[in-house]
């Protein structure tokens, strides 16, 4: 039935303008909807890549609140990799004549993502940057806020 929807009319969470940022061909609808099926409703994809974690294929996908690595070999789209974000521990990323790797320190331990192409591990570190900074720059008060007595303000 998708198939026969006109372009635009599907919601894709924002992953054909990060593939398209990144200058990765996705491929078909078969390919978005392997990663839209592991995104939740309102999540919306940061950045995305494919590589490789271990020997197996897969899309590394950004979301403000995840980091996903899902497989993509066949038809398959199992989830490999579900971290939120909070708990990335360290990113380093380095350049080699077969792609970019990727390397995710998580408490469980790190996990390298190889092969990715030009610019895709790029693309992930720098959002998942952002989006630490933004996080620790809007840190919610854990106090409520009490306003002094002071000119103009009189005490209850």
């Amino acid at each position: 039935m998708e198939e026969k929807l006109p372009e635009g009319v599907m919601d894709y969470h924002g992953l054909e303008d990060a593939a398209l940022r990144a200058g990765l061909s996705l491929g078909g609808r078969t390919e978005l909807r392997a990663v839209v099926r592991a995104l939740a409703r309102d999540e919306t994809v940061r950045a995305i890549g494919k590589g490789h974690l271990n020997e197996t294929a897969g899309y590394i996908v950004l979301t403000p609140k995840r980091l996903l690595v899902i497989e993509a070999s066949g038809l398959g789209s199992e989830t490999l990799v579900d971290a939120p974000c909070e708990s990335i521990e360290a990113l380093s990323l380095g350049k080699r004549t077969t792609g970019e790797t990727l390397r995710i320190v998580l408490p469980q331990g790190p996990i390298v993502i190889s092969r990715l192409g030009h610019g895709e591990g790029h693309g992930i570190v720098k959002s998942c940057r952002d989006d630490q900074k933004e996080r620790a720059r809007v840190v919610p008060s854990s106090a409520p806020h009490r306003l002094q007595a002071g000119p103009g303000i009189r005490k209850p």
